[in-house]
């Protein structure tokens, strides 16, 4: 994870006072211009920017000078939502999936911006100050929580297929249960009794049935027989 995946960015479109344009008017014209709102975990405080402002310099991979990158640059995925229209989202676990907080902690954390487990994990310095009385030990269970899952992941990955199987197996099953109930009734041997079928089939195999079968299987066995060539 990097910094910027603990923030909670929101972009939002801003009326701003066009000076130049309200002077040659002579009444208020506002200009409508996209917005980057930030807010970091712990912080009571947000930092709104332009969202074309530049954030920072980068070293450009293809021409190895620098350039700088707009805040719609650095926050790409939630100004893209923002563009389409989308509910701009916050990635991670929610707070409500872990069992070291109560209602009212995690109220409280909201309130610090704080939405997910990945944001509490990288609260640090005087964010984590914020967090009050026992703010290090839920920052401690949260890495514990996200170091956990990573373990599991295996684990949860072969739960999964093994499911997937055996639902393929139901499947499987009831589509034979099926198939075997629309085959129509073999009743060539309803009129002979079980010795007649058992004198047939030696007859026909040169083979007695051995043992005691039943109906159902002396029936099986004159169904599957084959007549010497």
């Amino acid at each position: 994870m990097t910094p910027d995946d603990a923030l909670l960015v929101i972009f939002r479109i801003i009326p701003i006072l066009n000076d130049a344009k309200t002077l040659e008017q002579g009444r208020p014209i506002y200009d409508d211009v996209e917005h980057c709102e930030i807010r970091g975990p712990g912080s009571r405080n947000n930092t709104i920017q332009p969202a074309i402002a530049m954030s920072h310099w980068i070293t450009d991979p293809l021409t190895g000078g620098q350039r700088s990158i707009t805040y719609a640059e650095r926050f790409s995925r939630q100004y893209r939502q923002f563009k389409e229209h989308a509910t701009q989202t916050k990635s991670g676990t929610p707070l409500d999936h872990v069992p070291f907080l109560t209602e009212a902690r995690r109220a409280e954390l909201r309130a610090l911006n704080i939405y997910t487990v990945e944001q509490l994990a990288l609260v640090d310095g005087t964010e984590l100050k914020n967090l009050g009385t026992g703010g290090r030990e839920f920052k401690n269970a949260a890495q514990e929580y996200l170091s956990d899952a990573k373990r599991n992941v295996p684990n949860s990955v072969m739960l999964a297929e093994l499911e997937a199987l055996r639902a393929k197996n139901e499947t499987l099953q009831e589509d034979l249960t099926a198939a075997r109930r629309a085959v129509p009734a073999d009743n060539r041997w309803d009129d002979m009794t079980d010795t007649q079928l058992a004198e047939m089939i030696k007859a026909n195999t040169g083979h007695a049935p051995q043992g005691a079968p039943n109906r159902k299987t002396l029936e099986r066995m004159a169904a599957d027989m084959r007549r010497p060539g």
